[in-house]
């Protein structure tokens, strides 16, 4: 069935959004008759039966993405070992260091170790910038700091905050759904997300139909989010 699939495509019927799919296989057609509206490559499911129309088309042999199915995909966490023996570091002109904390999650300036240093420990991701400039992101392994990639760091810095508990954060009520904090994330993370939720100065707004996926995209980081039920 998949030799009509658009090249380059990852699937033949992939959900962007909730409910809206795009049609990477026009051989899919047929199976979507009754079942939603289409028009050219985007369908909008409108039947209750979406579980049922899913089913029916992996059963002959095409292959379909859910949002479900991409949150579970994301990568996991890497192996890592907890904090070690803490340092001082001397700060150069202009230079600010932060590194990934559990509370409040997310990057945080190094604690002061006296005028012009720092304190680090071994293990540790780190947010580096000098003045203006950009941000470039380490990792402290054996006193000596490690480039990393943003997505990296921020994968080995969840990772090590996961190795005490599970963080966990609150989905609280907003106009239009639920609002999230607006964590750091690795791009793959990221771009999952925004298909069920709209990226504001204030967080990220999702629906409440759209939270089961926050939920399974978030735990692929070993974080717990919790929907305040108020309303």
């Amino acid at each position: 069935m998949s030799s009509r699939r658009r090249p380059g495509a990852p699937c033949d019927f992939e959900e962007a959004r909730p409910g809206l799919f795009i049609v990477h296989n026009p051989a899919i057609g047929p199976s979507l008759r009754g079942e939603g509206d289409r028009e050219g490559d985007r369908f909008t499911l409108t039947s209750w039966r979406g579980e049922g129309l899913v089913a029916r088309l992996r059963a002959r042999s095409f292959t379909v993405l859910t949002l479900a199915d991409q949150a579970a995909a994301l990568p996991s966490l890497p192996a890592v070992n907890p904090p070690g023996a803490q340092m001082v570091h001397t700060l150069a002109a202009n230079e600010r260091i932060s590194y990934f904390a559990a509370d409040p999650l997310g990057w945080a300036p190094a604690p002061e170790a006296g005028p012009g240093a720092v304190f680090l420990c071994e293990g540790w991701v780190l947010r580096r910038r000098r003045s203006r400039g950009p941000f470039s992101y380490y990792q402290l392994l054996g006193g000596s700091f490690i480039l990393r990639g943003e997505d990296a760091a921020l994968s080995i810095g969840y990772a090590q905050v996961t190795l005490a508990s599970a963080p966990q954060i609150t989905a609280t009520p907003a106009d239009s759904g639920y609002l999230l904090p607006d964590l750091p994330l690795p791009a793959a993370h990221q771009r999952v997300l925004r298909r069920i939720a709209e990226h504001t100065p204030q967080g990220w707004v999702i629906s409440p139909t759209g939270i089961p996926t926050a939920s399974a995209i978030l735990s692929r980081l070993g974080i717990s989010l919790i929907a305040d039920c108020r309303l």
